[in-house]
């Protein structure tokens, strides 16, 4: 797109605006008063010094019944990818670049609960997006108080549908929903509220036949959230959460093997199976028990502590091996949190947080889906600890200062008990790691705020890249680390109906870790040099019209964000050759998403959606690239009450152009493989019943 159209696009869509703004009283809060949780810092985003993006329950909720992905992917320098159902990569400001699957180098935590595991991966695709009420993602390195992740932290909220504890109220819902392509998900949620206590009940199913074929998926969720308040000084909550995934994964296609047949999978080679003789497919069963307690220690003192672990089942039968897991993790997050107000506010946060992972790792040959007898059996244990502290000072009515630190250790235990080589007892630990961080915030006017940061990131190879699937042991990897500069402006005006927010950011990246893979398609990790990674993100929301006494349009809120980047290697060598210059793998230079929410006639509701991603580089040196792709998605839904009933159908309309792209590719792909086609356009529809 052209950066004049869209400035052009931008000034058209204001000018348009303003003629429809109302003076009426607002229906809902304005968007600069929403509290950011980032940075355990419960300030408004205009006083928040980083760059900070919220989504709240109804635009996870607005075009997907079940996924996170669309609306992640209205943030700027976010990216979610999905290569097959159920099959999650999430990159943030180009940390897409260690993950050939799943969630690395970007911290997530739930409810509190520290979901990452001790090992550095994240099954963000466990949880239905009907379980999430808030989400937020910090972008940049964040480790001076979240830990090892040069990418950021996402903090998830878990959904709520009473609001705060009320006595004696209960409340429930059930959402059906089907669609092309053999989708069918449903979800049920009960949530009984009392004066001290309060229990949520919420279930959750999602399969599909798949686009392509070998891509079904089959998804069951469980969780129970029990919160207690026996008191005014204290608080605890207790979660399980239950889940069961499959999803089969067709593996990637040449350039000639899509344009022949976009719906098929990896076909069988003269000297390997396919996909579906294969029948490859991930299988991750997974409880997690969590356990919350917050207490306030007299007026300014308040202590808050979460206790989790979870056991994993994970099984991955491959092109090339079948790879099983056995995996216990336990997790303890403390703070002890010191507030001030008067003449000179300040919060002083002290913490500390502890991961140990067990984990038991078979690699085998895979024989049409079956391990064979070719054993290679790895015990590792994993550990990772950091120490906390940041101080928020306030020392002049318009100037705020944050500033805090983390020291960090991470080191791995593996020994080989069943297989060749017999290495015996092999630690790899590395070095202690301190990660300090600065920012600054001014508001020299009403509704502008002005921040400057500088930040340490620092991020240990994650189990999968130290010990990959396929059996092999890389313990040399090192860690990469490197300093963010990031400033940026944020604005609010017309009583918060608008709020936007650029930031600029320099961010280098040394000993970065990059994927490769050999002749079989068995990945692996080196570390390659550096990179340097530089750019632009802009947002800007626009409530446009706010009258629920309105005859005909009640609510319009616009969403558009922009990313711009020039992400490039720097002293980048594989295999003795050089791709200094190069522009970064996976990561697009420019992308732009646009979004409006539109309440009209009082029952009717329609959302619309566009995401623009720029060419995408799918090889280190630049000679493949994807093309552009310009997404189109709607929700049409109708509400209404029978009885003490709210009753909701709905219409969703996927890929309204019928584009063809891919929403995840496979990144230096042995053979020319990059492609995974996504689906064309696609229709669902479902209701939902509140009661």
């Amino acid at each position: 797109i052209d950066n004049m159209q869209k400035l052009l696009f931008i000034l058209v869509a204001i000018q348009c605006s303003t003629s429809f703004a109302q003076d009426a009283k607002d229906s809902v809060a304005p968007m600069n008063a929403i509290l950011i949780r980032g940075y355990e810092t419960n300030a408004v985003a205009l006083q928040t010094p980083a760059a900070v993006s919220q989504l709240n329950i109804k635009s996870i909720q607005a075009v997907s019944t079940y996924s996170m992905l669309p609306a992640f992917n209205q943030v700027a320098g976010v990216r979610m990818e999905e290569r097959s159902p159920g099959s999650y990569r999430l990159s943030i400001r180009g940390s897409l670049l260690r993950s050939p699957f799943g969630v690395r180098n970007v911290k997530v935590y739930f409810d509190d609960y520290i979901f990452t595991d001790a090992g550095g991966n994240a099954y963000l695709n466990l949880l239905d997006a009907q379980l999430i009420g808030h989400a937020e993602i910090i972008k940049g390195p964040a480790g001076s108080i979240y830990g090892a992740g040069t990418g950021g932290a996402v903090l998830l909220g878990s959904a709520n549908l009473l609001g705060g504890i009320k006595k004696d109220t209960t409340a429930g819902s059930i959402m059906v929903a089907g669609g092309r392509f053999g989708s069918f998900n449903e979800s049920f949620q009960y949530q009984v509220n009392r004066k001290s206590w309060q229990l949520h009940i919420m279930q959750g199913h999602a399969q599909a036949d798949g686009y392509r074929n070998q891509s079904a998926l089959n998804k069951d969720n469980l969780m129970l959230k029990l919160t207690m308040a026996p008191g005014e000084k204290m608080s605890s909550e207790l979660l399980f959460l239950l889940a069961d995934l499959r999803y089969e994964t067709p593996g990637g296609l040449t350039l000639a093997q899509r344009e022949a047949n976009p719906r098929q999978s990896r076909p069988a080679t003269s000297v390997l199976p396919s996909a579906e003789n294969q029948r490859a497919a991930i299988f991750n069963k997974t409880a997690m028990v969590g356990f919350t307690n917050t207490y306030t220690l007299g007026n300014r003192w308040k202590m808050v502590s979460s206790l989790s672990t979870a056991v994993t089942g994970f099984k991955n039968p491959f092109i090339t091996n079948f790879e099983k897991r056995d995996e216990t993790n336990v997790g303890l997050r403390t703070k002890f949190i010191y507030e001030q107000k008067g003449r000179l506010p300040l919060q002083w946060i002290n913490g500390v947080e502890v991961q140990r992972g067990g984990y038991r790792i078979d690699s085998t040959g895979n024989k049409s889906g079956v391990p064979d007898k070719n054993l290679v059996r790895d015990q590792v244990v994993a550990r990772q600890q950091f120490a906390f502290t940041q101080l928020n000072l306030t020392p002049w009515k318009k100037v705020s200062l944050q500033t805090g630190l983390s020291v960090n250790n991470f080191a791995y235990g593996l020994e080989r008990t069943i297989g060749l080589p017999d290495y015996g007892n092999l630690p790899v630990d590395f070095n202690v790691q301190v990660l300090p961080r600065v920012a600054l915030m001014l508001e020299p006017a009403r509704g502008l705020g002005l921040y400057a940061q500088l930040a340490k990131g620092y991020a240990s190879p994650t189990l999968a890249e130290i010990r990959p699937s396929a059996g092999g042991v890389y313990s040399g990897l090192q860690a990469e680390y490197g300093w963010n500069q990031e400033a940026g402006v944020k604005w609010s005006a017309l009583r918060g109906k608008i709020f936007a927010s650029a930031s600029f950011f320099r961010f280098e990246l040394l000993d970065a870790i990059v994927r490769q893979s050999n002749a079989a398609g068995a990945e692996y990790f080196v570390n390659a040099g550096s990179t340097l990674q530089q750019g632009f993100e802009g947002e800007w929301s626009f409530l446009v019209v706010n009258n629920p006494r309105a005859k005909a349009i009640q609510r319009l809120l616009i969403n558009q964000s922009f990313t711009q980047y020039d992400f490039l290697f720097r002293n980048y060598k594989v295999a003795g050759t050089d791709f200094s210059g190069k522009q970064l793998t996976g990561i697009p230079r420019e992308s732009y998403a646009l979004s409006a929410q539109l309440d009209f006639l009082h029952q009717w509701q329609l959302y619309l959606a566009f995401n623009y991603a720029g060419r995408i580089p799918l090889n280190d040196a630049n000679t493949v690239f994807a093309d552009p792709y310009r997404l189109w998605t709607g929700k049409l839904n109708w509400s209404g009450r029978v009885r003490k009933s709210k009753i909701n159908l709905f219409l969703i309309l996927d890929n309204i152009g019928d584009e063809t792209y891919s929403l995840g590719n496979d990144l230096n792909a042995f053979g020319g493989r990059f492609y995974n086609p996504s689906p064309g356009r696609n229709l669902q529809a479902g209701c939902s019943v509140g009661f």
